[in-house]
């Protein structure tokens, strides 16, 4: 029964690792039908059964923890489970479990930090994605959490040197600089503003993304009142920009700088406010982050670098 329990297994995490998750479980189901008390059977067949979405993959979880209570990984993958569920409570009981059994994991260290904060509790739950990027590599999924969870907070200073972090980490990640260059803009870091947005031109040669990092850089100059340098700007927008914001933000500046004639609008239209031309630029970065997160979560969510 050994040679057959031991194939079941293999079997099994082959097919794990292969995302074949159909013909993972049941290759476990096969061994269980022999070995029902075998602990990685049972988290092969936990796992493979998440992602199936099988009825029992929770039972086999639970099973295995009872069995092998001091099997961090075991803890670990029910905690996964339940969250999947929505069963927020017991998923934190078993993260913490996990921790108690390997401080050193990382990834359910962030997923305390995440099952806290959900919960309410801040502190704890910056905590514990604290300790996580500590553990991880700096551009781990718990320090890109770090960035979001100090800007939800309007912790800017905290989530700009957490981001800086993580872009020295993964140079050539767009969305990386695209948070340094707005976290410096929102804390008056003008300077570095524009040259996370220089870089992040000279990083994206997606077409169609050209016209993006100018309008950050257009928003920059707005913030220091330089018209000029975002006349220049514009200018370069007007030949590349998806969205057709030029118009509106040459309208806008002419007006700053007693420019405008009768052919820049109806005269009947007032031209453009500040926080109207902020708006469209935020929203035209906002399209962008969206972009970008997209193409990160098509490459698993991986930076790169």
């Amino acid at each position: 029964m050994g040679s057959t329990v031991d194939d079941a297994r293999d079997r099994a995490r082959g097919y794990l690792d292969g995302a074949d998750f159909d013909a993972s479980l049941s290759a476990a189901r096969e061994g269980l039908s022999s070995a029902p008390d075998d602990v990685e059977l049972l988290v092969l067949a936990g796992r493979a059964g998440v992602e199936v979405e099988s009825d029992d993959a929770i039972e086999h979880l639970r099973r295995a923890t009872e069995l092998a209570p001091d099997n961090a990984g075991a803890w670990h993958h029910l905690g996964e489970a339940l969250a999947a569920e929505g069963a927020m409570d017991e998923a934190e009981g078993a993260f913490r479990r996990a921790v108690e059994l390997d401080p050193d994991d990382q990834l359910a260290l962030t997923h305390l930090g995440h099952t806290a904060l959900a919960a309410g509790r801040r502190d704890e739950g910056v905590g514990f994605l604290a300790q996580a990027a500590d553990l991880a590599h700096a551009a781990s999924s718990a320090s890109i959490s770090l960035v979001d969870m100090y800007r939800s907070f309007g912790q800017y200073d905290d989530a700009l040197a957490q981001a800086h972090l993580i872009a020295d980490s993964a140079p050539e990640d767009r969305l990386a600089w695209l948070d340094v260059a707005e976290l410096s803009l929102q804390t008056g870091r003008l300077d570095e503003a524009r040259a996370a947005f220089d870089r992040l031109r000279e990083l994206d040669e997606v077409p169609g993304h050209e016209a993006y990092p100018v309008h950050g850089m257009i928003q920059v100059e707005l913030a220091r009142e330089g018209w000029e340098p975002a006349s220049d700007l514009v200018t370069q927008a007007a030949a590349i920009d998806p969205h057709g914001l030029s118009t509106v933000l040459v309208v806008f500046l002419r007006e700053q700088t007693g420019e405008a004639g009768d052919d820049d609008a109806d005269e009947s239209a007032p031209a453009p406010t500040r926080e109207e031309v902020d708006a469209v630029l935020a929203g035209s970065l906002a399209d962008y982050r969206r972009m970008l997160a997209d193409d990160r979560l098509l490459r698993g969510g991986d930076l790169v670098g």
